[in-house]
């Protein structure tokens, strides 16, 4: 199944270069979750005094905070609409490192590819019990329309900049990895009741970039 990073690009490894690669620890990728057993493991006396050898614990990969919602949302205007825009993108990692979509869903509106994508790809990780590290994205606002009267959808252009990523398999060899990247989306905010949802998260269209 082809991977995605928030562009839906990604290196996929496989075959005999992914057995190759998946032994070498990717320089400047953080959060590395490779596990394997101590080469060299401790040994205890056993009650007869034979030696007993010692199973050497792995240590658990740390479970990315969840980000928390910043009051600004509560806001109904513009400001609300990028405050809503920024939390939510700030849940992509989390989401794909936990596999923990009721918050990503929530937000989403039916329509919203970006969405719909991120979610499928968190649940398959989960499922597989694949590992996810890295890949959180920061988020500029570089501009804000005023509000569509007819849908009621605030617009706005926003630069992600998304850290490097890797997805490592259940046995710890590294199948998927990304340098990062940098790109310029068109964010739009709808309103569901009393609560901000995503429309759309899309390249910006030609002559407004």
């Amino acid at each position: 199944m082809q991977r995605w990073g928030v562009s839906g690009r990604g290196t996929r490894m496989d075959g005999a270069v992914m057995r190759i690669a998946g032994l070498v620890l990717a320089a400047g990728l953080a959060l590395s979750a490779c596990t394997g057993a101590n080469p060299d493991p401790e040994v205890s006396a056993g009650p007869t005094g034979d030696p007993t050898p010692t199973a050497s614990a792995s240590p658990s990969p740390s479970v990315p905070t969840k980000p928390e919602r910043p009051e600004a949302m509560e806001r109904e205007d513009a400001e609300g609409a990028a405050a809503a825009a920024e939390y939510f993108l700030s849940l992509y990692a989390y989401t794909k490192a936990t596999g923990d979509t009721e918050e990503w869903d929530a937000m989403s509106h039916q329509t919203c590819g970006f969405c719909e994508m991120a979610k499928v790809h968190a649940t398959e990780i989960a499922a597989n019990q694949e590992r996810y590290s890295g890949g959180g994205l920061s988020v500029d606002v570089t501009q804000m329309y005023l509000k569509d009267e007819l849908t009621g959808i605030y617009p706005l252009d926003v630069r992600l900049s998304q850290a490097p990523f890797e997805i490592r398999d259940r046995a710890g060899e590294r199948i998927e990895s990304s340098d990062g990247e940098v790109l310029d989306r068109r964010v739009e905010m709808g309103r569901r009741g009393d609560k901000w949802i995503v429309v759309t998260v899309a390249p910006i269209p030609d002559g407004n970039s």
